[in-house]
């Protein structure tokens, strides 16, 4: 993290000073759009970094992670994960052409725990009368590939 800070502070000051000391004209030019480059190359180096970087399982385990007494970075993370599962269950629904108002998923652990699901304007026509919540709870555990035990359906 400190060579990206002293990289990008460097490539500032190179860029500032070439605007002063430079006179007018294409040389100017070229060295601006040189160091343009090369600042732009320095901000996105940390993200390059990241391709060969491969999640596990163990990335998210607590102990790979931090000591068992810091709990915050850890429900941070639960967090983050809860709300990606919101998002993506909430698309998935939407390809089955189910709306729905919102979607609470539980994690702990990075582990899904609960997911309750609440649909919105659910009409059940009266000739399909054997479809009730339990069959509905069926149907969402296949379309998102979740153990029915930990789904809650309201609708």
């Amino acid at each position: 993290m400190r060579q990206y800070l002293i990289s990008v502070v460097i490539t500032a000051i190179l860029i500032a000073l070439s605007e002063l000391i430079l006179p007018q004209g294409r040389l100017k030019t070229v060295i601006n759009t040189v160091f343009a480059i090369v600042l732009l190359l320095c901000l996105i180096s940390p993200i390059s970094d990241l391709e060969n970087f491969e999640l596990t399982e163990d990335v998210f385990n607590e102990q790979t992670i931090l000591p068992e007494s810091d709990d915050s970075v850890v429900s941070y993370f639960d967090s983050r994960i809860a709300n990606y599962y919101e998002n993506e269950f909430k698309k998935k629904l939407f390809d089955e052409d189910l709306i729905t108002e919102r979607i609470e998923v539980e994690i702990c652990n990075t582990q899904i725990v609960k997911i309750q699901i609440f649909l919105s304007n659910l009409v059940i026509p009266e000739e399909n009368s054997h479809i009730n919540i339990n069959v509905i709870r069926n149907y969402l555990s296949e379309v998102l590939s979740v153990d029915l035990e930990r789904i809650e359906v309201y609708a």
